[in-house]
């Protein structure tokens, strides 16, 4: 009976270390497998980036005085270098230029009197000469009198103080028309400002004026971004900033679904590490490392929202 029963427990213990040997077996083929299925991210490098123009988001200002009449933007508006933004009060300016221009015409009408009694005088200074040349020559011959001599030459020194004196008046006159066109000029170029024009072609992102304020030469108007590519701005931890090359293909993707929404190209790759500055308010384990920034150009036809906060995946290889 002992002899069976010890039979019994060696047969028990054979089955339990047979069966121990392939479960363990079982386990490390699955392992082996899970390890072979992993993917690889030694090729790529993983980042947190920032949607923007590719000139950066500006600051529109009104580069004039005034009080706003009408604002003629609107957020989320495309518009074109030259287009008016805002209507500013010109009522001022408008009387001033009126009253510039009101004394053009006088002006020149003084000018064109003067240049005819200019004109006069150097006739009758022509003639006084001559008739002194005359005077002169009775003179020698006895056939004209001390006093007649004396009173033509006289009249030739009257005539031509009158012409230099026309000629002085003329000339005082010419520069105040002159300094009248200067301020038609610049009452205009007023006016111009007071139309406040886009200097680029862009995008309003948001305007923040409303018609009835007093507008200041550097009061802001709107929030802007000019016309052109987008770029996705990025910092590089440092273990991985020197696999950074200009040129690298990435992957724009949602932080919130994953998705892809761009692709690109980086483009710009600073040439030294700098502390975190996009994103400060993320908490890390190692403040203290630095950084390499990276801008990656959008391809064109692919428009993430500006000022969006993506995940990005640059390629090395």
């Amino acid at each position: 009976m002992k002899s069976y029963l010890q039979l019994f427990l060696l047969l028990s213990l054979s089955l339990a270390i047979n069966a121990c040997g392939k479960s363990e077996a079982k386990t490390e083929e699955k392992t082996t497998e899970a390890v072979e299925k992993t993917p690889l991210i030694n090729d790529r490098v993983f980042g947190v980036a920032r949607i923007e123009p590719e000139d950066g988001i500006t600051n529109l200002v009104a580069g004039t005085d005034g009080k706003i009449l009408s604002v003629l933007i609107d957020d989320n508006q495309d518009i074109q270098k030259g287009q008016a933004m805002l209507i500013v009060d010109q009522a001022l300016e408008t009387r001033q230029l009126e009253q510039a221009k009101s004394k053009v015409n006088p002006q020149e009408a003084t000018i064109a009197v003067r240049r005819n009694s200019l004109e006069v005088y150097k006739t009758q200074l022509a003639n006084a000469r001559e008739n002194l040349q005359r005077n002169q020559n009775l003179y020698q011959g006895n056939a004209a009198t001390k006093q007649a001599l004396d009173d033509s030459r006289h009249e030739v020194e009257r005539l031509e103080k009158e012409v230099q004196r026309a000629e002085a008046e003329i000339k005082e006159a010419s520069s105040r028309l002159g300094e009248l066109q200067a301020d038609i000029q610049y009452y205009q170029t007023v006016l111009g400002q007071k139309k406040v024009l886009a200097p680029l072609s862009g995008k309003i992102l948001k305007v923040d004026v409303k018609a009835g304020e007093y507008a200041q030469n550097d009061l802001k108007i709107a929030e802007f971004a000019p016309a052109g590519a987008l770029v996705a701005k990025t910092e590089v931890d440092e273990i991985f900033a020197e696999k950074i090359k200009i040129g690298q293909k990435a992957a724009i993707l949602s932080q919130t679904s994953g998705d892809t929404l761009a692709r690109g190209t980086v483009y710009f790759a600073a040439d030294y590490l700098k502390a975190k500055s996009l994103f400060k308010d993320q908490s890390t384990e190692q403040e203290d490392r630095r950084i390499r920034e990276v801008h990656i150009k959008i391809e064109s036809g692919e428009r993430p929202l500006i000022g969006s906060r993506v995940d990005c995946i640059i390629f090395l290889k």
